[in-house]
C-alpha cells in the first residue's frame, strides 16, 4: 500500500517540516506540495525534501489563492503518476494521527465498498509566546465548537482512495468519485490541528487567506476566514486576547473541562514515549466526533436547500422570461 499526503502551503517555516517529518514517520511515502508564493523559508525546507527523493514541489506565484484547484490537481497527480494507493489532502498545519494503530492499519481496515474515511480536527490553542518550536507550547487542546465561523469549529476532512479523475471539496472535506463512497460513521483519524501559532501568524494568516481567496472568487472566501479577517480588522488586540489561553485561562479550562492537556505531538516529535488514550481520552474524542457529525448533517441540509431554491429561482426566472 502506498500512501501519498498533498500539501497546499504558504510561508509555513514555522511547522512544515514538523509536518512532513511526522507523517513520513507515521507511514505516509510521498508528498506532493503545492508551495504558493512563499517569503519566509517555507520553499527551501520543501526543495530540501525534494532533493532527498521525498517529495514533488509544484510552485504557484499567481496573487490568487485556488486552494480547490490545486488540491484537485495534487490528489489526480497523486494517483496517475506517484502510484498512490491512499491520498490525504491536509494543510501544514494538520497531523492526522490514527486513534487506533497505524495509517496502514487503518487504510487496510476500510471495507473494499467505502472509498472515502473521516479525520476529525482536534484544535490545539494559542498559548503565550516564546522561542520554543509550536508542538513545545502548543500543547493545550480545547473543545470544538458548533459555530462555523469560529476557528475551533467541530469539523472534518477525508481521505481517499487514489483516483485519477476525484474531485475534492473546497476545505478537502469531501472526496467524490466512481469508488470514493463515504464511510460516514466512522472516524478513524484526529487530526492534531495548530491554526493560529502566534499574534504574527494570526495577522498574517487571515489578511492573506482571505485576499487570495477573494482574487479567486468572492463566493470562495470561507466563512470563518472573512469573520476573523474583518474582526482583525477592527479590532486586533480584541481578537488576539480573545483567543490567547494564559495560564490563568488554562486553569479555569481545566477546571471546567473546556481544556485538556494533550502532549502527544510533542512527545513524538521529540521522540519519546507517547501514553495510549485513556478511557476518559476516548469518551471525549467520541464526543467530538458527534459533535462533528451534529454539525455536518446541519451544514449538509442547508447545503441541499440552497441549491433547491437556488434551481427553484431559476424555473422561476425562465417561466417569467
Amino acid at each position: 500500500m502506498r500512501i501519498v499526503l498533498t500539501l497546499a502551503v504558504r510561508d509555513e517555516a514555522d511547522i512544515i517540516e514538523a509536518n512532513i517529518r511526522y507523517h513520513l514517520d507515521a507511514g505516509v511515502d510521498f508528498v506532493v506540495a503545492t508551495d504558493h508564493r512563499s517569503t519566509d523559508g517555507t520553499t527551501e525546507i520543501l526543495r530540501g525534501y525534494e532533493r532527498d527523493g521525498h517529495l514533488h514541489l509544484i510552485r504557484q506565484h499567481d496573487e490568487a489563492f485556488r486552494q480547490t484547484e490545486w488540491v484537485n490537481g495534487m490528489a489526480r497527480l497523486a494517483a496517475a503518476v506517484f502510484g498512490a494507493d491512499w491520498v490525504i489532502n491536509a494543510d501544514a498545519d494538520e497531523f492526522w494521527w490514527p486513534h487506533s494503530g497505524t495509517l496502514h492499519d487503518v487504510f487496510a481496515a476500510v471495507p473494499a465498498r467505502y472509498g472515502a474515511i473521516r479525520g476529525i480536527w482536534r484544535h490545539f490553542v494559542l498559548r503565550p509566546e516564546g522561542t520554543a518550536p509550536f508542538y513545545e507550547r502548543m500543547v493545550v487542546r480545547c473543545a470544538p465548537a458548533l459555530e462555523p465561523v469560529d476557528p475551533y469549529c467541530a469539523n472534518a476532512k477525508v481521505a481517499h482512495r487514489a483516483d485519477p479523475d476525484v474531485r475534492v471539496s473546497r476545505g478537502s472535506h469531501d472526496a467524490f468519485g466512481q469508488r470514493l463512497t463515504l464511510f460516514r460513521e466512522w472516524a478513524p483519524f484526529e487530526i492534531l490541528h495548530f491554526p493560529i501559532r502566534s499574534h504574527g501568524h494570526l495577522e498574517r494568516k487571515y489578511a492573506i487567506n482571505e485576499a487570495g481567496h477573494r482574487l479567486a472568487g468572492a463566493d470562495l472566501v470561507p466563512r470563518h476566514v472573512a469573520h476573523i479577517a474583518k474582526s482583525l480588522q477592527e479590532n486586533p488586540k480584541h481578537v488576539y486576547g480573545g483567543l490567547l489561553v494564559d495560564d490563568a485561562a488554562l486553569e479555569e479550562g481545566l477546571a471546567d473541562g473546556s481544556l485538556t492537556v494533550d502532549t502527544r505531538l510533542r512527545d513524538r516529535l521529540r521522540g519519546d514515549c507517547v501514553t495510549p488514550p485513556s478511557l476518559a481520552g476516548d469518551v471525549a474524542f467520541a464526543q467530538e466526533v458527534d459533535a462533528m457529525l451534529t454539525l455536518d448533517s446541519a451544514l449538509r441540509l442547508l447545503a441541499r436547500v440552497d441549491s433547491f431554491e437556488r434551481r427553484l429561482a431559476a424555473v422561476e426566472a425562465k417561466r417569467g422570461g
